[in-house]
């Protein structure tokens, strides 16, 4: 892995500004500010992506995960619920869950 994540944060910034809905750019983006520990702004583009995509229950986890880093516990458990809600069987939204894993 090239872990080139400030390249592609300005990539995620073109496409959104190409496609300002486009729910799976800012799901990325928030995974790369995850990436280089910049969590409020993470949580902030899972925010975005989810007001363009109520379903994107990666965009759910991954903000759970944010938040956890943050030790915002009971937002973050809100938001791993609803991850397994809309996703019963994506693996990462327990993974996550689990605070050995953050």
């Amino acid at each position: 892995q090239l872990k080139q994540y400030q390249q592609a944060i300005e990539c995620f910034d073109k496409a959104i500004e190409f496609n300002p809905q486009y729910s799976d750019a800012y799901g990325n983006k928030g995974y790369a500010l995850i990436e280089l520990e910049q969590y409020q702004q993470a949580i902030e583009c899972f925010d975005k992506a989810i007001e363009f995509n109520p379903q994107y229950s990666n965009a759910y986890s991954n903000k759970g995960y944010a938040l956890n880093k943050l030790e915002q516990y009971q937002q973050a458990v809100k938001c791993f619920d609803t991850a397994i809600e809309l996703d019963p069987l994506f693996p990462n939204h327990y993974f996550h869950q689990d605070p050995r894993h953050t």
